[in-house]
């Protein structure tokens, strides 16, 4: 498959996410010029999903992507649109500017798909249903490691079960905790699942989960999504035990990268808006995979990519 393609495929694939809650829970006494206390892996957990609770649904109304691969000498870019809604609900579109570079990538209950289109090259139109990618039945091109949950769980939108085998290290140099559980990847792949945590409050635009990565088994990273700044909203309702207003974080910059293919992307991720109701039609609009003219699209559990 062509790079340029299997770059954008990435881009797709890949968009990758309270701290009145952190602070009260996670932070509670330390300071910058003190060692972090023990923390269990409970209180991170209890803290991720209580934040995916209050975070229903994140609109970007405006979405800059740059991709920058070292086999590509002019990165890639494009002005689009993102919107997610738990639990599956995921949609980006955006255009090139001075080239005529389209995409279309989303995700429902049911299936996932990617369009692009390029001036030199035909438009590549694939999906598939989440059931046949969960049993390794479709096969994404060029390796690439993807699983659709986690583009939910790097906006923090997922509910992480609590009977994982969870661990929690500290670094104190970094001022870090940092999550992790075994997993295994659609394709049988054992791997181990990490979320990186700022030790100390977020203030400011700095994100209180810092990083999200996929390794193997031996340590070597295979993906990560870093958060580079983030949006702190102050919602309606109150904490019941404190009576304070709840907040949560939604990412506004950050870059997802893949270690063996050799390519990283920049998501600027402007003018959220959170948990805006959408009437019923406006959702199936928006969340139904799109009939594009000229473009047939592609079973991935019924077709094999042949080349690179």
């Amino acid at each position: 498959m062509n790079r340029l393609r299997l770059l954008l495929i990435a881009a797709a694939l890949a968009p990758l996410g309270g701290c009145e809650w952190i602070t009260r829970n996670l932070n509670k006494g330390p300071k910058n010029d003190e060692p972090l206390p023990k923390k269990t892996p409970d209180q991170f957990v209890t803290y991720l999903n209580e934040r995916a609770g209050r975070l229903q649904s994140i609109n970007y109304g405006d979405v800059r992507l740059v991709a920058r691969d070292r086999n590509i000498p002019v990165p890639i870019a494009l002005h689009g649109s993102l919107a997610a809604s738990q639990p599956r609900n995921f949609r980006m579109t955006g255009q090139g500017g001075a080239v005529a570079t389209k995409v279309d990538l989303g995700s429902n209950s049911d299936q996932f798909w990617v369009y692009f289109a390029a001036p030199t090259m035909n438009p590549m139109f694939v999906f598939a249903s989440h059931d046949d990618f969960k049993d390794g039945k479709a096969k994404i091109p060029g390796g690439i490691p993807f699983d659709p949950d986690w583009v939910m769980q790097a906006l923090g939108m997922t509910t992480l079960p609590t009977n994982n085998q969870y661990t929690v290290n500290i670094d104190q140099k970094a001022r870090t905790y940092t999550l992790s559980w075994p997993a295994v990847t659609p394709a049988n792949v054992s791997v181990v699942k990490e979320i990186v945590f700022d030790g100390d409050p977020a203030t400011g635009t700095k994100p209180q989960v810092k990083k999200h990565l996929i390794r193997d088994t031996k340590g070597k990273v295979i993906c990560s999504a870093e958060i580079k700044a983030a949006r702190t909203v102050q919602l309606s309702a109150t904490d019941p035990n404190s009576g304070l207003p709840l907040a949560i974080q939604h990412p506004t910059l950050m870059v997802l990268k893949w270690e063996e293919q050799r390519f990283e992307m920049e998501l600027e991720l402007k003018t959220g808006e959170v948990n805006r109701p959408l009437a019923d039609e406006q959702a199936r609009r928006l969340f139904t995979r799109p009939n594009i003219p000229g473009a047939t699209p592609i079973d991935l559990a019924r077709y094999e990519f042949s080349g690179k």
